[in-house]
């Protein structure tokens, strides 16, 4: 018995020793890739690709505010500018997308988002590639704001070429 009572001891000062303090700084907090809130990103992101973002409707605020390289859109603007991207693309993926949500100790929640993108145009057939990083700012059960960071470069020469087309 003292020895099972020994080795027990032993094994909780051991267990103790390796155990590091939660962070309680308010930028600190906990990280989950299991949640309710990633696995809406990621149905948000599917919806994308399908050329159906309108169902950000069920998930965003009204009055949000989302950015895109820091220009400012309601959410309105924001869900009728990712549908437009079906318009020019066909094929839209998301390349090994890393989705995970940041509960912060200060009670701020982030759904943060990082992929590399490809589509294939759909008026030259040229496959298009990009880098993007996007947060989802939540309170409670609804997304007030996004940001997305991604060189606009080729979707701005599709919306050229597009509206081109429209002219003929």
């Amino acid at each position: 018995m003292k020895k099972l009572i020994f080795l027990f001891g032993l094994t909780s000062l051991v267990l103790s020793c390796n155990t590091k303090p939660l962070d309680t700084a308010p930028l600190s907090g906990s990280m989950n890739e299991s949640d309710q809130k990633t696995a809406i990103v990621r149905k948000l992101a599917q919806a994308y690709r399908n050329g159906m973002f309108e169902e950000a409707k069920d998930y965003f605020t009204n009055d949000g505010v989302h950015y895109v390289n820091n220009v400012e859109y309601t959410t309105d603007e924001i869900i009728e500018g990712y549908n437009f991207h079906s318009v020019l693309y066909e094929d839209i993926k998301h390349i090994d997308p890393t989705v995970t949500t940041m509960f912060y100790n200060n009670g701020d929640v982030y759904t943060n988002q990082w992929s590399d993108w490809s589509g294939k145009s759909k008026i030259t057939g040229e496959v298009y590639e990009n880098s993007f990083h996007c947060w989802w700012k939540w309170k409670g059960d609804k997304i007030v704001s996004t940001k997305c960071y991604l060189d606009l470069t080729d979707i701005l020469r599709e919306s050229a070429l597009y509206q081109e087309k429209m002219k003929e």
